[in-house]
């Protein structure tokens, strides 16, 4: 469907308060609801990510989507992330290290790490993906301690060797949540530990464009099992480099949104980000190989050192 611009979105609007009128919604509340979700929110200001894990059928479709090989949406391809393992562990040979994955999911970077004898922790708060990840670790027979934990809340087990956050988690996070996670981090290092993330890249962020689109059953029955109405507005912060997916989805017996923020940095940006959170030395190199970041519109992984 092509993007929706000024007369169209209001006419949109239009037809769905006109189709309000007599439903359980006051024609006054749609309304208020629509103006909204195409107004323009402060960044970070809305958080809704623990939706995404925590509500049944969407969890189930968001580990559908980190396992379907086919899609880079939800998680990179096998043989991309089996690339990344290849190169750190010959930088950080994995086998005997006390390594914590944040944000495990269902475990496509743990299960990894062990293989290669690596002491593995994972923390995800998705019970769905957890289970996915215990029941895989245990036919594999994996000794990996997956706890269910949110590490914006929950203490993190110390002395690690090796602490990882992959697929832009950190982009996600509003900017108290990423010092939150670096000090965190931090101290869960020991000496001469590392804390490898990726970002995604400014080039990423000059690729996306602004515009608002709707459908029946939005994204093929991703945000409910039923019937629903699925519109989508993607905002861009040039100023910050700051993106929004925002969803609004409109169900027989419920309405919600749903925000996906998302930070994009220079290499310049992240360094001083990190560096001013007490990290003393930050390397920059290209997530898929290990070697020099080509400088180009893709994700590039960040090597921290306290």
């Amino acid at each position: 469907m092509p993007p929706l611009k000024g007369a169209a979105v209001s006419l949109v609007v239009e037809c769905l308060l006109s189709l309000a009128v007599g439903s359980a919604y006051p024609a006054v509340t749609m309304y208020e609801i629509l103006a909204d979700f195409l107004s323009r929110p402060a960044p970070f200001s809305v958080l809704t990510t623990e939706l995404l894990w925590t509500d049944p059928h969407i969890a189930g479709e968001m580990l559908r989507f980190h396992l379907n090989e086919s899609s880079d949406l939800a998680s990179r391809r096998a043989a991309t992330i089996d690339a990344f393992v290849d190169w750190l562990d010959r930088r950080v040979p994995l086998a005997g290290r006390t390594i914590m994955d944040l944000g495990c999911g269902p475990g496509l970077y743990t299960a990894r790490y062990a293989r290669r004898g690596g002491l593995v922790t994972g923390l995800d708060f998705s019970s769905n993906s957890l289970a996915y990840a215990r029941k895989t670790a245990e036919v594999a027979n994996l000794a990996i301690d997956y706890r269910r934990a949110d590490y914006l809340k929950d203490a993190f087990p110390g002395d690690q060797d090796l602490v990882t956050m992959i697929y832009g988690d950190y982009c996600a996070m509003a900017p108290d949540n990423r010092r939150l996670v670096l000090d965190k981090v931090r101290s869960s290092l020991k000496p001469g530990g590392i804390f490898l993330f990726d970002v995604f890249s400014t080039g990423m962020f000059d690729a996306l464009r602004e515009e608002t689109t709707f459908g029946s059953r939005l994204m093929d029955g991703f945000w409910a099992s039923g019937d629903y109405v699925g519109f989508k507005t993607t905002l861009l912060y040039p100023k910050d480099s700051i993106g929004l997916d925002r969803y609004l989805v409109v169900a027989p017996d419920r309405t919600f949104q749903v925000y996906n923020w998302m930070q994009y940095y220079t290499p310049d940006a992240i360094t001083e980000e990190v560096l001013s959170a007490g990290f003393s030395t930050v390397e920059i190199v290209d997530f898929v190989t290990g070697e020099t970041w080509p400088g180009d519109a893709t994700a590039f992984a960040v090597i921290a050192q306290p």
